[in-house]
């Protein structure tokens, strides 16, 4: 299964012993363990961090880790990273490592270290020493941070887990993995889990188990994924061409194309034909099948996302595709795949990064 739109919950010892059983039953899909705080004292080990690692392998639920950062300096910077490394020895996550650099309790304030040059040079000495030591380094942190203390060149370099409770993630980024939308405030929905309690709620936009275990990552060898079966399609390398899509529209929208390779004005007006084609039989709309993308054609769009196969599918991966953002495979099925291309798409032409292809990702995959 994969993990693209799934949601899960980060929890430590103040969740005091989580049930994670229950966490699965509320359709939790993965869990991000606080595996301590600060310097590598382990006075400052999360007491239920090894519980927690346990409880999760045994209830098949993918994690991964995170440490809040307290450091004042990089000599405290570098210990931090060793109190990770040592609680990781010898366990192999399958979800990212992750640093919490912000300051809630006002802690680095109080002693000189909340300021850009502190707070953004010891976040690059533990995200990189993870990285060097063959982790997968995750930042979690929130607006403020960003704005103020962590440059682009750090923050913009690993992938994001990004703290914003409202009703959509703010941070565009195309580094976005993990948005928490909730904790003590949600407004999607309820903020607790029974059997559980309050709890902070994450949804995952990448397939990190797989990620992570081809890319040998956490403790892996390389290339440990499970190979994906017929239902649970998974991104391969995308070995279509704009030459395959033309053979496509050709056989199945006796679109009369020169199978040349060449993504012009004929191919594009073919994708929105067969686009107004598929709109007609599958949602009524009654469209004039012109090969033009006006405002009847836009207005007929619904969304095509995570999950969903088909024709209307596979003529936004042709789409991607000849547009130079191929999404591991022309076959109809939204996965991971799919999902990771619409978004670095909507980053690229500043739209909502969200994931969805609805009516303005296909007026900019179709103008």
């Amino acid at each position: 299964m994969t993990l693209v739109n799934k949601k899960g919950v980060d929890i430590g010892d103040h969740n005091g012993d989580v049930s994670f059983a229950a966490l699965k039953k509320a359709g939790m899909a993965f869990v991000m363990l606080k595996c301590g705080i600060g310097s590598d004292y382990t006075s400052q080990d999360d007491s239920q961090f090894e519980a927690n690692v346990r409880k999760a392998e045994a209830a098949g639920l993918p994690w991964g880790a995170w440490l809040y950062s307290y450091a004042l300096n990089a000599e405290q910077a570098r210990s931090e990273l060793a109190h990770i490394l040592r609680l990781l020895k010898g366990k192999k996550p399958t979800m990212p490592i992750a640093l919490d650099v912000e300051d809630s309790d006002n802690y680095r304030k109080n002693h000189g270290g909340w300021n850009f040059s502190n707070v953004n040079s010891c976040t690059k000495i533990v995200l990189e020493g993870l990285a060097e030591a063959g982790y997968y380094p995750m930042l979690y942190t929130g607006f403020e941070e960003i704005e103020n203390y962590i440059s682009p060149a750090v923050y913009e370099k690993y992938d994001m887990w990004f703290a914003h409770w409202a009703s959509k993630c703010g941070y565009k980024g195309r580094n976005l993995g993990i948005w928490q939308y909730g904790g003590e405030t949600n407004v999607l929905e309820n903020n607790s889990i029974p059997g559980v309690g309050v709890v902070d709620k994450d949804i995952c936009y990448k397939d990190y188990p797989t990620i992570i275990k081809n890319g040998g990552y956490n403790g892996w060898a390389k290339g440990s994924a499970d190979a994906p079966t017929e239902t649970e399609p998974t991104a391969t390398a995308d070995v279509s061409t704009v030459a395959t899509v033309q053979k496509w529209l050709n056989d199945n929208y006796n679109a009369g194309l020169a199978v040349d390779s060449i993504f012009g004005r004929l191919t594009k007006a073919a994708l929105v034909r067969a686009l107004q084609t598929e709109l007609n039989r599958q949602a009524g709309a009654n469209l004039a099948v012109d090969g033009i993308f006006g405002s009847k054609t836009a207005s007929a769009i619904f969304n095509i996302k995570s999950g969903m196969q088909g024709n209307l599918t596979r003529i936004l991966q042709a789409l991607l595709l000849c547009n130079g953002y191929p999404s591991g495979g022309f076959d109809g099925i939204f996965g991971a795949g799919t999902e990771s291309a619409v978004r670095e798409y909507q980053y690229h032409h500043a739209l909502e990064v969200d994931g969805i292809a609805g009516k303005q990702t296909f007026e900019a995959l179709c103008g």
